[in-house]
């Protein structure tokens, strides 16, 4: 009981309650379904990388890989692209691994536009609701030309129904937004300075291993003599992968 009225009669006679009480079941989806996520998909770089670079050195880039893809995150997923594209040099594997990272954000960021907008709408719908309330309960007022402290005190209580339960939908909302805007910020920026470190461990390993990185393309035309024209065929870019 509201002010000696149920909640059904107050959802029932009010519009604004009635959309506020929309907005409070979707506010609350869509923090559930970013809880979960970030959830699911955590993940911890220090450990990863020590990991990694275990496997490594004793077994091999395939068991690496084998137990990158077994990663079911965002880290798993850097890991088992820069492994599946080792031949890259340096440069190509940092350009392609910031690509990801671009595209793990977007993940990282998804429905946080909704969670913002429904903090905001939240209040402003409450306060619609008290200005109408207000305007409701001085116009009965004008009508009926009755009025006193008591009437006029009962109809804003009323009206100002809509903004605490507007408040209280809203002030919640915006904390898990801003919550996670920087869980995204920190995690984007986290994966950049993986990736960097990785970068560097993947091509040491490849030059301790007798590995080199693909020669230049001026240094290449110089050593080879001039190619002979060829009939044009259809060529399949199949040395990196994504």
């Amino acid at each position: 009981m509201i002010l000696g009225r149920s909640v059904i009669d107050i959802f029932r006679g009010s519009v604004v309650m009635l959309l506020l009480l929309a907005a409070s079941i979707t506010a609350l989806a869509l923090i559930i379904e970013r809880l979960l996520y970030f959830y699911r998909n955590r993940f911890n770089t220090s450990r990863g990388l020590i990991e990694l670079r275990r496997l490594m050195t004793n077994s091999g880039p395939n068991e690496a890989l084998n137990w990158s893809r077994g990663q079911k995150n965002p880290l798993g997923r850097m890991f088992t692209v820069a492994l599946e594209n080792l031949s890259l040099s340096a440069e190509e594997m940092g350009d392609l691994l910031y690509s990801l990272i671009l595209e793990e954000r977007i993940r990282f960021e998804r429905l946080l536009g909704g969670v913002g907008t429904l903090a905001n709408v939240a209040t402003l719908l409450g306060l619609l609701g008290t200005v109408t309330g207000l305007i409701t309960a001085f116009n009965n007022i004008a009508v009926t030309g009755s009025g006193g402290p008591a009437v006029v005190s009962g109809g804003i209580a009323e009206a100002l129904i809509t903004t605490a339960f507007g408040l209280f939908i809203g002030i919640p909302t915006l904390f898990f937004y801003n919550y996670f805007a920087k869980k995204s910020a920190d995690l984007t920026i986290s994966l950049e300075s993986t990736s960097d470190r990785l970068v560097v461990m993947l091509t040491r390993m490849k030059a301790r291993n007798g590995q080199t990185e693909p020669a230049p393309v001026q240094a290449v035309a110089a050593a080879k003599p001039p190619p002979q024209p060829q009939p044009a065929v259809a060529m399949e870019d199949s040395g990196w992968k994504f």
